[in-house]
C-alpha cells in the first residue's frame, strides 16, 4: 500500500526510501554498468507518481523561515539515499553507475553468517530474479539457519542490506550437523571452482541440482 502524500520533509524521505528509490533501482538496471544521469530518471519517475501541483508545494525548511519546493527535497533525498543505501555508486557530476553484481552478492554476504553450531538445522538456497536462469548455473548463495524459518532469515539478511529486489528461496533441506553440512557444500563448490571471484563472499555458480547431488552425499544419517 502506498504511503499517504503529505507535503512534509519527513513523507519525502519515506517516499524516496521505500518507493522511489526501488522504482528509480529497477529502472537503472537496463543500464548494466554504464553511468546514468540519475536526475533523469528521478524526474520520470516523479512525474509517473505526483501530480505538477503537489511538486510545486512549498514546505520549510528545517530550523529555517525559507521555503523549498517538494520537487527539490525529492532532489535531495533520492541521491543521497541511493548512495548511502549502496544502491548505486556515486560518480560525480550527477553521474552514477549501479553496483556490481560482485559488490551487491558481497554485502549481502556480509550479514548471512549465522551461529556455528553442530546442532540440527536447514540448509537453504537462495537468489534473486533478475540474475536467475531456468538453464545453467547462476549466482546461488548457501547458508544455514538454526531458527526453522529459512524465509524469514533470508528477508532479515536482505533488510540490513542494499537488496531493492525480492530473493527467492529455491529450496531447503533439513539436516543434522547444519554447519558441518554447510562446509562441507562450501568445500565442495569451491574444491569445483565454482564460488565467485569476489572477496568475501560465499555465493557459488552453481545450480540446485549440483547442491541436491552434494547435499544427498554429505548429509549425515540419522542416529550419527
Amino acid at each position: 500500500m502506498p504511503i499517504p502524500f503529505e507535503p512534509t520533509r519527513s513523507y519525502v524521505y519515506r517516499a524516496a526510501r521505500y518507493e522511489l528509490v526501488p522504482r528509480i533501482a529497477e529502472i537503472a538496471r537496463s543500464y548494466g554498468e554504464e553511468p546514468f544521469l540519475l536526475r533523469e530518471i528521478s524526474k520520470r519517475v516523479l512525474a509517473e507518481t505526483y501530480t505538477a501541483e503537489q511538486l510545486e508545494i512549498r514546505v520549510k525548511k528545517a530550523k529555517s523561515d525559507t521555503m523549498e519546493k517538494m520537487s527539490n527535497i525529492f532532489g535531495f533525498y533520492i541521491p543521497f539515499l541511493a548512495e548511502n543505501l549502496h544502491v548505486f555508486e556515486n560518480l560525480g557530476g550527477g553521474m552514477f553507475k549501479n553496483i556490481s553484481l560482485d559488490e551487491e552478492l558481497a554485502e549481502a554476504d556480509a550479514v548471512a553468517t549465522d551461529v556455528e553450531s553442530n546442532d540440527s538445522g536447514i540448509i537453504y538456497a537462495y537468489s534473486f530474479p533478475s540474475i536467475r536462469k531456468n538453464n545453467g548455473k547462476f549466482p546461488i548463495k548457501i547458508g544455514l539457519t538454526t531458527t526453522g524459518d529459512s524465509e524469514a532469515r533470508v528477508t532479515q539478511q536482505c533488510k540490513q542490506t542494499c537488496c531493492f529486489e525480492y530473493p527467492i528461496v529455491l529450496k531447503t533441506w533439513e539436516v543434522q550437523r547444519v554447519a558441518a553440512v554447510e562446509d562441507a557444500i562450501h568445500a565442495t563448490l569451491d574444491a569445483r571452482g565454482s564460488k565467485r571471484h569476489a572477496p568475501g563472499t560465499e555465493w557459488f555458480d552453481t545450480t540446485l541440482e549440483e547442491i541436491e547431488a552434494i547435499v544427498k552425499f554429505v548429509r549425515p544419517l540419522s542416529g550419527t
